[in-house]
């Protein structure tokens, strides 16, 4: 990687620092780091221009290093890599402040490329490939064979509830592909983690991290939800419905080879999904949002 360095950047780096996929080195009093690079290719210059955006509306993130030739990404022993400049900042784990002042709010036509907006139609197709993905391994994997039906329905029915109840244009904003109680800071403000999307998106996520993970209660809640209009309340409803905290799981299990166990965390805590929409449904029960008949079967 030195020589890669070198070559793409005109940096003589003498000590780098390799952890996983990723190096680190330091440059003139700058801490900088070189990140395997795993999305999309078409996505890094879009990257690269929303990060000059939010760097010039003040957001203390992270700064993408084009090579010499202004390429965003340069290729190193056959993978994508990228370098950033990291933010002069203490890391520390977020919290659900961070989630909420995180707001850079997008134009309508900006950033294409990185619209995650139409959840209706990513998650109908998505949820089509695991269908036939999984038919294919029934029986491998016993703990998800038990499962996987009730979690399918359950996102079927986020898309059914989008479909009958988001008639509405919201505002876009930057938001991440996805996001838990865990994230550090620094990952947070991570440019590769970014997209653009509702803001309901980062706020939903955050929350099923949040009841899946820990113990809590009613009173957990008590100064999250009061600024949300009617609009952002459905919203958030259609995005805690879909049960990311499962397949997210289901992925690294099928991809990654993770331990097949670690998805009955997620089983045991599916109640605690019901609770937190319960939770919602009441507190608005005076904005005439659309309720759904199977929670409340289940008071």
């Amino acid at each position: 990687m030195n020589n890669a360095i070198l070559f793409f950047y005109n940096i003589n780096v003498p000590n780098i620092k390799k952890i996983n996929k990723n190096y680190y080195f330091k440059y003139l009093n700058d801490n900088y780091c070189i990140y395997y690079y795993n999305r999309d290719i078409l996505d890094a210059p879009v990257l690269y221009l929303l990060n000059l955006e939010l760097l010039n509306k003040g957001l203390m993130g992270y700064e993408i290093i084009p090579t010499n030739t202004r390429e965003i990404l340069f290729i190193y022993d056959g993978n994508y890599y990228i370098m950033m400049k990291f933010p002069n900042i203490q890391n520390r784990i977020i919290n659900y402040n961070d989630v909420i002042s995180f707001s850079f709010e997008i134009g309508s036509n900006k950033y294409k490329k990185l619209d995650k907006s139409n959840w209706n139609q990513s998650w109908s197709n998505k949820i089509d490939f695991i269908d036939y993905q999984f038919e294919q391994m029934k029986n491998k994997y016993p703990i998800i064979d038990n499962s996987i039906d009730y979690f399918i329905g359950i996102w079927e029915n986020a898309i059914s509830y989008y479909n009958d109840n988001v008639t509405f244009e919201s505002k876009k904003y930057v938001g991440h592909k996805r996001i838990n109680i865990d994230m550090d800071l620094l990952e947070f403000l991570n440019p590769l983690n970014f997209v653009v999307d509702y803001k309901e998106r980062d706020i939903g996520e955050y929350l099923k991290s949040y009841v899946t993970t820990k113990n809590f209660s009613i009173h957990s809640f008590d100064n999250v939800f009061w600024y949300l209009s009617r609009n952002s309340i459905i919203l958030l409803i259609s995005r805690i419905l879909f049960p990311s905290y499962f397949f997210d799981l289901y992925e690294k299990i099928i991809i990654d080879q993770l331990d097949e166990s670690e998805i009955q965390k997620a089983i045991d805590k599916r109640s605690n999904i019901i609770y937190l929409l319960k939770y919602i449904f009441d507190r608005y029960k005076d904005f005439n949002i659309p309720y759904i008949d199977w929670i409340k079967k289940n008071d």
